[in-house]
């Protein structure tokens, strides 16, 4: 045998012909290359690999069948710690003792990935044929050519047919790794002789001989079978996105049960309702529909929600909680710093909802652990927790209620699903045929929901009669009957019938963590990276387009769900359910890896591969002879590879993150297929120089960089650059010639600078661009006819702009002003939603924005604004007419000092109209030093037209001479005051009985106190007068919380404020002349929670009985308060203040973020 075969035979035993691994306990054939690749753990062999063999004889094993000695190891944030672990998706785990087979799931995601894998690539083969046909092309090359694409649809047509039986033969497992591996070569060489100049005739010709001869071999060994394809779906017409979303169908019953379960009346202090039922059935959408639901929002004061899934860590959940209010910081005090202390802070004295959803822990301690904390966080009954988990042991651990079941749905609730997805697409015919075999896919969706929505959105793009028929009868309905196999087969079956296109940009989406926030475009960009959104033939389809169209195809067939989407409209990111991303996983775990910590050491097959450094061991990947060939993205995260990076030479997408990385090293310049590249919270200080020698790189993204100062001068060498992500606020001004990347569409912003080559021509040379765009340092364009040339009127794609000039000491001089002209040659087009101007020195605004209706349409000009802002425009007299732009949601107007009356104006240009401000939902108005009036509507309106019919939210900030303002909102809901006269407030509060909240700070009377010490003689009758209508309103609208700030002088709290006997929450700050708070304190019969903010002279609080209700109490900044209430002290306050269950003392520092 010789010493190297007994060397690894001897831990092997034979039995009966076959050998069994002492490790593992597998079987497999004899033979001394078979057994070191089983104890290498390399794959490519007909046996399995070996998961339980020990390191040292791992490593030798692999020695001795070539595999290279030499290590990658990468830096992390903790290297020195002596236990590694490796966590990979592309291997499922095994014991000592069990065999290591691979299941029929495997084998069947195996074949799935390839299928995908060649579909996608004869497509590809199939346009590079045609463009490659020609008089140019050698007679070689065209054979080979043609003998290529002849062999993959050979070996299509088999994979095919393995799918669709859902079985496989030896020969057809044994192969396919080979066959991703050449698949992967072709690809590679397709973009190779796409993209290189110097790539001769006959090299082409020898680099596809080549791949034929791989080719040929696994031919030789499949067993080939024929069938009919599955039926293609023809991308060359513009497809509908339809995001219809059917939540509640058949649920209506079980949304009213549950609504009454937790709005009645409850002594408990927490009552846990399960809602128990198997995946697919619909859990999560019907707590969605509940956690929604009116009259949940009006009982619980706070709503939260958690995705627990299978790690139930109590610690996270506790911050997801967190994180679900709003909180993203801890409170310091001298109490310590806890998750659970600032939990308590929010949640003390209110009901709250929480639900815990999809919940797989059974470990009791756990839960008991996380449900005495939510004991802990508040002092109120009748708090409701919502658990949805598919287990009933888990549902009767944690329940206190009884379980609540949710059961199938019946057959013409699926129905009712499935045809409202499926007939909403117009072009498809609503025939007797079409309906009758719907109604027959409906039956047999087994009551799921989520089946019926997945089908539908399938048919909702087949309007042929046999595709219909052809998912009525497949074969795959039948593994719907075995409850092991849940609703994966009809994911499957959804999953088959997307073109070959979508099915790779599906399985991608497996490289982000569960349940993540997939950003749309960034999503998009990925999979344009990966060559998966190639233009249809005889297309001109851009490929954001492209991309765009697949998310939205992939949205409306439910394999994504949780649209997002901005103020305007646009859908920006996107989860999936867990069950989709399960099937995604089951897909493309043969070529993705995730390595956390410890080594890998089979990375051959692997085409993605994520890095995330565990803070336990240091990454280590083994160096290739041949380089990493194989894999195209990496992601990552808290690990510095360094000059390493240059190992990874086929990368087309390339992700780093974490502070660790101080710099990118000039080797990324030989990556020279990159095309994403995404550097995110990193302490980098530049970029390399030869960054700008990526030629292929199409995104550049950076992100919470906050050292980097600018980009590389010559980034307009990257010619193929079509979207750049970075904060203006970091970077010093534009690279010169940008306008040279005419591909460019995503520009965040443009600072002009004549002197390093950044005019406004510039722009006008990039007609992509699209979404946002601000402009800075405008004062440095020459004039109108330079502004024009930005072409920003022809420009429909771009739906945010700002114009911002800056402060120019030789124009101030000088007196020289052209900000008029300019703003006039900026005109946008009318698609425009979100303008912004700032800094801008006209004295009246450009013709464009002042133009009502266009006389020959009777449209204005731009209808579809829905954001304006207006900021330091200080020269201008008058605010522009906007009251009559029918999609208007938001208006600020800042720091506008030569306005000193808003009039009617402001509201119409004298047309009539049915509403003044339809739509408008957020007016701020800030820092008008010299506005006098604001003047009301009533000489424009009659009897059915409006004024701020949908205003929910007025702020009015540093207005101090505003004396007049107008009392029109009929649905006002929110309303901060600071620094205005109390006249205007009065005039603003005369008929609000919407309001839900109120802040007032800083009134006029307080700047009058301040003059004098004497109250009695200065400012008391505003004071009353005010007061009068304050207490006026809280009582008319039962305020529950108040917060008073900025009243300096006063020496003791107002009266009037007793009869707010509805307040719970009273905030009193800077309170500077108040030595003791008022005994009828306990008349507020509501009031639970009290905080006492930078009173520097307070020093007594009521007596015990007139805060026996209070549950919490913060006293911050009042420091002769705290010394008298600190631990130890012995006053009548520390007495008082001792039931009082929560009591924070102290200065609170700077907030900390939380991630």
């Amino acid at each position: 045998m010789g010493r190297k075969k007994d060397q690894f035979w001897k831990h092997v035993e034979k039995l009966n012909g076959r050998f069994k691994c002492e490790f593992c306990n597998n079987e497999f054939p004899g033979g001394a290359s078979r057994i070191k690749s089983h104890l290498a753990g390399v794959k490519g062999h007909d046996i399995a690999i070996c998961k339980n063999v020990p390191r040292d004889v791992q490593e030798e094993a692999y020695l001795a069948i070539g595999g290279p000695s030499k290590k990658l190891k990468i830096s992390s944030t903790s290297s020195d710690a002596k236990d590694s672990k490796t966590s990979s998706t592309s291997m499922s785990k095994t014991t000592k003792g069990k065999a290591v087979t691979q299941s029929n799931e495997e084998r069947s995601g195996e074949i799935v990935l390839n299928v995908v894998v060649v579909d996608g690539l004869v497509d590809k083969l199939r346009s590079f044929a045609a463009e490659h046909m020609n008089i140019n092309s050698t007679q070689g090359f065209r054979e080979e050519l043609i003998k290529l694409l002849l062999s993959l649809t050979e070996i299509q047509v088999v994979l095919h047919d393995a799918e669709k039986r859902l079985v496989s033969n030896e020969s057809v497992t044994i192969w396919l790794p080979k066959l991703r591996d050449v698949a992967y070569d072709i690809d590679d060489m397709l973009y190779e002789v796409r993209t290189s100049f110097s790539l001769s005739n006959t090299n082409k010709e020898n680099i596809i001989k080549t791949i034929n001869q791989s080719l040929d071999r696994i031919k030789n060994g499949f067993g080939l079978g024929s069938m009919d394809l599955i039926p293609n779906i023809s991308l060359d017409r513009e497809i509908d996105s339809f995001l219809n979303d059917l939540v509640d169908v058949g649920r209506g019953c079980d949304v009213s049960n549950i609504v009454r379960l937790l709005t009645s009346a409850s002594n408990q202090q927490i009552s846990i309702l399960p809602i128990v039922g198997m995946p697919g059935i619909g859990k999560t959408t019907l707590t969605k529909i509940v956690y929604n639901h009116a009259r949940i929002r009006k009982h619980f004061d706070v709503l939260a929600w958690v995705r627990v899934t299978k790690s139930f860590n109590v610690e996270r959940i506790l911050s997801e909680i967190l994180k679900s209010l709003g909180g993203g910081h801890l409170i310091w005090s001298k109490y310590g710093n806890t998750t659970v202390q600032e939990l308590q802070n929010r949640l003390w004295s209110k009901k709250y909802l929480l639900v815990l959803d999809d919940v797989w822990n059974e470990d009791h301690d756990e839960w008991d652990t996380l449900r005495s904390h939510l004991s802990e966080v508040t002092s109120n009954t009748g708090n409701n927790i919502i658990v949805t988990t598919h287990s009933d042991k888990v549902a009767k651990l944690m329940g206190t209620l009884d379980l609540y079941y949710l059961e199938k749905l019946s057959k013409d609730e699926c129905w009712s699903i499935f045809e409202k997805i499926a007939f909403a697409n117009e072009r498809i015919p609503r025939t007797p045929d079409l309906e009758a075999i719907g109604r027959e896919i409906a039956k047999k969706c087994g009551g799921l929901p989520l089946a019926a929505r997945v089908l539908g959105g399938t048919t909702y793009f087949k309007d042929d009669k046999s595709e219909w028929l052809s998912i009525q009868d497949n074969k795959l309905w039948d593994l719907l009957d075995d409850d092991n196999n849940g609703v994966f087969p009809i994911l499957k079956l959804g999953f088959d019938y997307l073109p070959t296109s979508l099915k790779q940009c599906f399985a991608y989406c497996a490289i982000f963590p569960k349940d993540y926030n997939m950003e749309k475009d960034e999503l998009i960009q990925h999979w344009m990276a990966e060559g998966f959104l190639e233009p249809f033939r005889e297309s001109c389809a851009v490929m954001e387009d492209i991309g765009n169209m697949y998310f939205n195809i992939l949205l409306a067939n439910t394999f994504f769900q949780d649209a997002r989407k901005d103020t305007y409209g646009n859908i920006i990111s996107c989860k999936m359910n867990d069950l989709m991303y399960d099937f995604a996983l089951s897909i493309s775990k043969f070529e993705i890896q995730i390595l956390e910590g410890g080594s890998m050491n089979d990375i051959n097959h692997v085409r993605r591969l994520v890095v995330r450094s565990d803070g336990k061991a240091v990454p280590e990947i083994p160096i290739l002879e041949d380089g990493f060939t194989k894999l195209h993205t990496l992601v990552s995260e808290d690990a510095d590879f360094g000059n390493m990076l240059s190992n990874f030479k086929c990368l087309r997408v390339l992700k780093l993150f974490g502070n660790i990385i101080t710099e990118l090293p000039d080797s990324i310049g030989q990556l020279i297929h990159l095309r994403l590249l995404y550097v995110a919270d990193t302490n980098i200080i530049a970029l390399p120089k030869s960054l700008t020698k990526l030629y292929n790189l199409q995104t550049l993204r950076i992100k919470n960089c906050n050292l980097l100062k600018e980009l590389p001068k010559d980034l307009s060498n990257l010619i193929n650059l079509r979207h750049i992500y970075i904060d203006h606020k970091f970077i010093n001004g534009t690279p010169k010639d940008i306008g040279q990347l005419i591909s460019l569409q995503t520009l965040p912003f443009f600072t002009v600078n004549p002197d390093a080559g950044c005019s406004l021509e510039e722009l006008g040379h990039l007609n992509q661009l699209s979404r946002e765009l601000d402009i800075y340092n405008l004062e440095h364009v020459r004039d109108n006819v330079e502004a024009k040339s930005a072409n920003l009127a022809k420009n429909a794609k771009i739906y945010k702009l700002g114009f911002h000039w800056g402060v120019d000491v030789y124009r101030a001089w000088n007196g020289y002003n052209n900000d008029e002209e300019v703003l006039e040659g900026l005109q946008p087009h009318q698609n425009l939603k979100s303008l912004t101007i700032e800094g801008y020195k006209g004295k009246k605004f450009p013709s464009w924005m002042l133009t009502g209706r266009d006389a020959r349409d009777g449209l204005s000009l731009f209808d579809n604004l829905i954001e304006i802002t207006l900021i330091t425009c200080n020269k201008c007299e008058e605010v522009p007419t906007l009251g009559h732009l029918p999609r208007l949601k938001v208006l600020e107007i800042n720091e506008m000092d030569n306005v000193r009356c808003i009039g009617t104006k402001f509201y119409s240009d004298g047309n009539n109209r049915n509403a003044l401000f339809p739509t408008l939902r957020r007016l701020k108005l800030s820092s008008m030093i010299n506005l006098v009036k604001w003047k009301n509507a009533k000489e424009l309106t009659t009897a059915t037209c409006e004024v701020f019919p949908c205003l929910e939210e007025l702020i009015i900030e540093g207005c101090a001479k505003l004396t007049s303002a107008p009392c029109h909102f009929p649905s006002l809901k929110k309303l901060e005051i600071r620094g205005i006269c109390s006249k205007a407030f009065e005039n603003i509060s005369n008929k609000l009985t919407t309001l839900t909240s109120l802040v007032i700070r800083s009134i006029d009377w307080a700047k009058i106190l301040y003059v004098s010490s004497n109250v009695e003689n200065t400012g008391m009758p505003k004071l009353e007068a005010y007061l009068r209508g304050v207490t006026r309103i809280l009582e008319d609208i039962k305020v529950e919380d108040l917060y008073l700030n900025g009243w300096a002088k006063l020496n003791s709290l107002p009266d009037q404020f007793q009869r707010f006997t509805a307040l719970k929450d009273l905030s009193i700050s800077n309170f500077d002349g108040m030595e003791a708070l008022p005994e009828w304190l306990g008349k507020l019969s509501s009031l639970q929670k009290l905080s006492l903010l930078r009173c520097q002279k307070l020093m007594y609080l009521p007596t015990a009985q007139a805060m026996r209700r209070l549950t919490y109490l913060r006293i911050c900044s009042c420091p002769i308060l705290e010394a008298r209430c600190a631990e130890g002290s012995d006053t009548a306050e520390r007495y008082n203040i001792a039931h009082i269950p929560t009591i924070i003392i102290g200065f609170i520092d700077t907030y900390n973020r939380f991630h």
